[in-house]
């Protein structure tokens, strides 16, 4: 199984996303920026199972401007090119276009609560499903 988090500071804010996939055997790619992102999942075609998004996140890798909101487009396109793979929004920004989407599984805000841990865990019962 392999997760892409697509999140400009995913080396930290998704720490324990990541250890808790190494200790499942969850292969984690991550993409900083759309770009990369929506290359790797729409142009690569490369196999995906789900995907970790944050909405507050840059066009392109390691650019840093305030107030970039490119998670909607990763989503947005996700839906127009029917590429129906689950996602669980990690931020607390919400999404506008996430009810469009039947594919997104849930939101949660933060790591270290249970109930938002909960979802993650609900996140990867999904991907095992399909």
């Amino acid at each position: 199984m392999k997760i892409l988090i697509v999140d400009d500071h995913a080396e930290t804010k998704c720490m324990g996303i990541i250890e808790e996939c190494k200790k499942r055997g969850v292969e984690v790619e991550i993409a900083k920026g759309r770009n990369s992102a929506l290359c790797r999942i729409i142009y690569q075609k490369q196999d995906i199972d789900g995907i970790i998004l944050d909405m507050g996140i840059p066009v392109y890798d390691n650019e840093y401007t305030e107030d970039e909101r490119e998670g909607d487009d990763v989503l947005r396109e996700l839906h127009r090119r029917k590429r129906h793979i689950p996602v669980l929004i990690f931020s607390t920004t919400d999404s506008f276009y996430k009810d469009e989407c039947d594919f997104v599984v849930d939101q949660m805000a933060e790591w270290n609560i249970v109930q938002e841990e909960e979802k993650f865990f609900s996140f990867l019962e999904k991907i095992k499903e399909q």
